[in-house]
Parts: structure tokens; C-alpha cells; sequence
């Protein structure tokens, strides 16, 4: 497994001071954020791609590891246009992994209704990603994805080898759900959560293709290590299911410039230590 650091750990700063300091903690793999007011450090619709890549190349990295780019796919189609986008640009970018969510299950829609609208959506994405190569990686983010089994439910919608997972070690454990569109974001962090990280890894380890690696006390994100989210086990499960990508450490971006120095140069010391542990 390969180390990475998300930029919206610095979402409240510009792009390349993210880039500089997630360099300057030693990360080799970065990924970026393209979640318009919550975090544009990228955006597939006003930034030219090569030019893109080469302002990461900059700064050293080995690769650019995921596009996070978040949206309302149930109750929005913008949403699916967005990411027809965003796939074509991310190969052209040099990103082999674009990640999003399936957003919120609306009031009076049921879940076979939210789920049949789903499929035709994914449809559509699962087409350009195929087209591209580059996998679309579902991530346990919304009303359906939180719960146990959801994630499965999705995945069986469409059947292709490149749609997959980017799990997320903490959102299952503190049950938050969040949705970006065009007007904004919302960020639900007082529903309790129906699931556990490992309920929701374990039927779909084999299918990951990318993980934000996170750590919370409560709703709150910490350093990995001083929170309560079983990261050990989730690396064994990864690790049994032949996971080798990018292990993302992602916080909301919250802190101030040096906590999240701190923070990210803490989470990096304990996945080395980490993965010399499970082999």
C-alpha cells in the first residue's frame, strides 16, 4: 500500500500552498479535491489538465491519486453531467481514480425509487469510465452507502470492472453524510451512525480501489492514531484482499495551517509504522 495525503487537509488555503506542505511532509502520492464551494483546488471546468499535472509534477510527487469530486447523483443530474466531465479530464490529468458519493436519499422518495434512478445514472458514468479507464470509486457517503449492505447494493447496479470503492475508515463510524451541488454543500454530522468501518469494509474489500484514511474522537477528525476508528483491522482487511493503492489520510480541513502540519506529518509516521506492522 502506497501513502497519500488529501489537499483538502488545507482546504481553506490556496492550491499550491497545499501541494508545498503536503510535499514538505514527505507524502509521495497526493490527491486532490473538486468539490466546488466546499473545496475547488480543482476544477475539471476551468482548469486546462496538462497544465494541471504539471503544477503537481512540481512539487515531486510520484502520482496524483484520486479526483474527489462529490456529487448529489439521486436528486441530481448536474451531478452525473459533472462527472461525465470529470472522468475525460482526470485521464488527461494523469488521475486514474475519480471519487464520489451517491448523495441523499430525498423525503418521499423510497429506496428502490432512489436505487432505480441510481442505476441509470451510473450506467451513463460507468460508459465514460470505461472509455477512459479510470475507475469510479463510490464512496460510503450518502443516505443509501451508510448503511450495511448499501455499498454492495449500489455496486451491483451496473456490472463493470471499473467501478469500485474509495472507503472512507471513518464516515461508517460516525455516520455523517455530506452533499456538494452548485449551491452549496451540506454537511450532516448529528445522524447516528447504523454501521461500524468494518461492517461496511468487509463486503466490499476486494472491490477497493482507493481509501481515504481517517481517524475521528466523536465527529471530529484527528491524527491517525488518536482517534477511535479500528485502523489496524482495516488494513488487515485490505492488505488479505490485495488492496495496493493509495491510503489518502483526509481530515474536513478545519484546522489552522500548523495543526494541519501537524497533523498530516503525525498521520504519515503512524501509516509507515502501520504497515511494517501487518507485513
Amino acid at each position: 500500500m502506497k501513502i497519500g495525503c488529501n489537499t483538502v487537509d488545507f482546504r481553506k488555503y490556496p492550491f499550491e500552498k497545499a501541494l508545498q506542505w503536503i510535499a514538505e511532509a514527505g507524502y509521495e502520492y497526493v490527491e486532490v479535491e473538486a468539490n466546488m464551494s466546499w473545496c475547488d483546488h480543482a476544477d475539471p471546468y476551468r482548469d486546462d489538465p496538462i497544465k494541471f499535472k504539471e503544477t503537481v509534477d512540481k512539487f515531486g510527487f510520484k502520482g496524483l491519486s484520486g479526483l474527489g469530486s462529490h456529487r448529489e447523483l439521486i436528486t441530481d443530474d448536474q451531478g452525473t453531467k459533472d462527472l461525465e466531465h470529470a472522468i475525460p479530464w482526470s485521464k488527461a490529468a494523469g488521475i486514474p481514480v475519480v471519487l464520489t458519493g451517491e448523495g441523499r436519499l430525498p423525503e418521499g422518495m423510497t429506496e428502490e425509487e432512489a436505487l432505480k434512478r441510481l442505476k441509470e445514472r451510473l450506467e451513463r458514468l460507468v460508459k465514460v469510465a470505461e472509455k477512459n479507464q479510470v475507475y469510479l470509486a463510490m464512496e460510503p457517503h450518502g443516505s443509501i452507502s451508510l448503511k450495511p449492505g448499501g455499498l454492495p447494493k449500489i455496486l451491483s447496479l451496473v456490472q463493470s470492472p471499473w467501478i469500485g470503492v474509495n472507503f472512507d475508515t471513518a464516515n461508517p463510524h460516525r455516520g455523517t453524510y455530506v452533499g456538494t451541488t452548485r449551491n452549496g454543500f451540506e454537511w450532516k454530522l448529528a445522524e447516528k451512525s447504523q454501521a461500524n468501518e468494518i461492517i461496511v469494509l468487509e463486503p466490499v474489500a476486494h472491490l477497493v480501489k482507493h481509501v481515504h484514511i481517517k481517524d475521528v474522537i466523536g465527529k471530529e477528525a484527528v491524527a491517525l492514531g488518536k482517534g477511535a476508528v479500528n485502523l489496524m483491522e482495516c488494513l488487515r482487511i485490505l492488505k488479505k484482499n490485495g488492496f495496493e493503492g493509495v491510503l489518502s489520510y483526509e481530515t474536513e480541513g478545519n484546522q489552522t495551517e500548523e495543526e494541519a502540519k501537524k497533523m498530516i506529518a503525525e498521520s504519515r509516521t503512524f501509516m509507515i509504522d502501520a504497515l511494517k506492522q501487518i507485513g
